[in-house]
């Protein structure tokens, strides 16, 4: 901790004199409290240059944040399916508990609010130290007295023209609406979740892929060199092979490095640290089928009612439509009653009929407040928020716009999906066997090296589209059924049905 000079200076000065005479430097004392205050003992510069980084000021604190993060575990006994993962996330990923305190705090609010229908009673107390001294001539004159006791006061309102019940309305709506954010929030999580463990997966798959791409360039290289060693091809056909050879071993790494990105994802939508050690299954179940292009609608139609983001939205339009109708109370008059009681004691001390003696009054009222006239304030706080009810209005239909287009984009994006890894596997088989051809042509003699790495190339680009329309396909169901704000789960069931 680093210390204004200036402000411990005083410090030490105003110590010395307090030591002295403490009493008659009283004041002084005060003022250098002041002082103290307002400059404090902390400093805090700027940086000192602009082309220097700035040092901040050493700091023994400790990130109990990342502690926590550190300090959770998980089960890495076995692989993790998807279900176990998704559990993992709700428990871990901080999205959650961000939007659940949200709504915490929304409710709350609502109940803030709802303090607003009770009276609000107040107690307090004084004590009170008075002395008067007088000197009309000679000796002085002195009297002196305290008095102390207790008061309570109590305030209802009773009429507003609705504003009191509009502001409770309000919140309530406030509250539905982040309790859906919170449903909203959970959906996306689902969404990042599958997500993530279907890109781990892909690139594990990938890998092999770049493995088996590998062995096939090995063996093509092998063959071109044994046909190089007796004579039968040029040169050339050894450094194409071996070039295609390397690039294989340039793919490889790609692959591994894809696979330590798409954990370090997972475990990050998971609530883990990057460098976590756990595995994965293989996705269960059959492959998606298709589904007919009449249930788009029905699909459209359940989104627009169903998804937690809408319905956030038509909550807080109900929250503005209840804030405005507070917003118009404020031009009419609101009636209070009021009701107030206090006792006193006072004792005349140093008299010499010394006594005490009580006092104690109530007082009971209503009133009727009005601002009359108050610069149009109020009345363009109503003007505010209609304009803002019709702006959350329009917020809203531009959501539902955006959720039709969403469920057609991601149904045609499903479709598409499936069909593509129809046509992937027949790609796959088709390149397999052609590869297969060439290699045994090429040994025999019937083929060159570029009608073999052809084939290899074309192999190698079927596994890629075959790994990646797989993906594809549990990335597009899982989208789908974010679109429509339904799990995964419940989407599957209605493709197989």
């Amino acid at each position: 901790m680093r210390y204004n000079k200036l402000s411990c200076i005083i410090n030490a000065i105003a110590a010395k004199i307090i030591m002295i005479k403490p009493i008659k430097f009283i004041p002084f004392m005060l003022f250098m409290l002041a002082i103290l205050s307002v400059a404090g003992c902390q400093t805090l510069k700027a940086p000192s240059t602009m082309f220097e980084e700035w040092k901040p000021p050493a700091s023994k604190a400790t990130d109990d944040v990342w502690t926590s993060v550190l300090g959770q575990k998980i089960d890495t006994s076995k692989p993790l399916a998807l279900i176990e993962l998704v559990d993992i996330a709700l428990h871990n990923n901080p999205s959650t508990r961000q939007a659940w305190n949200s709504a915490r705090a929304a409710e709350a609010k609502k109940k803030q609010a709802e303090s607003a229908l009770y009276p609000q009673v107040t107690a307090s107390a004084s004590l009170e130290k008075e002395k008067v001294i007088t000197h009309p001539k000679s000796p002085l004159y002195s009297v002196s007295s305290l008095g102390y006791g207790p008061s309570a006061g109590i305030t209802y309102l009773i009429l507003d023209f609705g504003g009191r019940a509009a502001t409770i309305d309000a919140a309530y709506e406030a509250m539905i609406a982040a309790n859906f954010q919170f449903n909203q929030t959970f959906q996306d999580l689902l969404l990042a979740t599958e997500t993530s463990y279907y890109e781990l997966h892909s690139s594990y798959a990938g890998l092999k892929a770049a493995e088996a791409d590998l062995e096939n360039a090995k063996t093509s290289f092998a063959a071109a060199r044994q046909k190089y060693e007796v004579g039968l091809v040029a040169r050339l056909d050894i450094l194409q092979a071996k070039s295609n050879y390397e690039n294989s071993l340039f793919n490889l790494e790609v692959a591994k490095g894809q696979v330590k990105t798409a954990k370090a994802n997972l475990a990050k939508t998971i609530g883990f640290p990057a460098n976590t050690a756990f595995e994965i299954t293989e996705p269960s179940g059959e492959m998606p089928a298709q589904i007919g292009e009449e249930d788009v609608s029905s699909l459209i139609k359940e989104a627009i009612e169903k998804r937690p983001d809408i319905a956030a939205l038509r909550a807080s339009l109900r929250a503005k439509q209840a804030l405005t109708k507070a917003a118009n109370s404020d031009l009419w008059p609101k009636l209070n009653s009021n009701g107030s009681a206090d006792l006193t004691w006072y004792k005349s001390p140093g008299t010499k009929n010394q006594r005490t003696e009580h006092q104690y009054g109530y007082t009971a009222a209503l009133s009727l407040d009005w601002d009359i006239f108050d610069g149009f304030s109020n009345l363009n706080k109503s003007r505010e928020a209609k304009i803002a009810a019709e702006e959350e209005r329009a917020r809203l239909m531009q959501a539902e716009l955006e959720a039709s287009a969403d469920v057609w984009i991601k149904y045609y994006g499903f479709k598409t999906a499936v069909q593509k890894l129809v046509f992937s596997e027949s790609f796959m088989d088709t390149s397999k066997s052609a590869y297969d051809l060439a290699l045994e042509s090429y040994k025999a003699g019937l083929k060159s090296i570029l009608d073999l790495l052809d084939a290899e190339s074309k192999l190698s680009d079927a596994r890629s589209k075959l790994i990646q329309s797989k993906k594809d396909v549990f990335v597009a169901l899982a989208n789908l059924a974010h679109a429509t704000g339904s799990t995964g789960a419940k989407m599957e069931t209605k493709i197989n049905d």
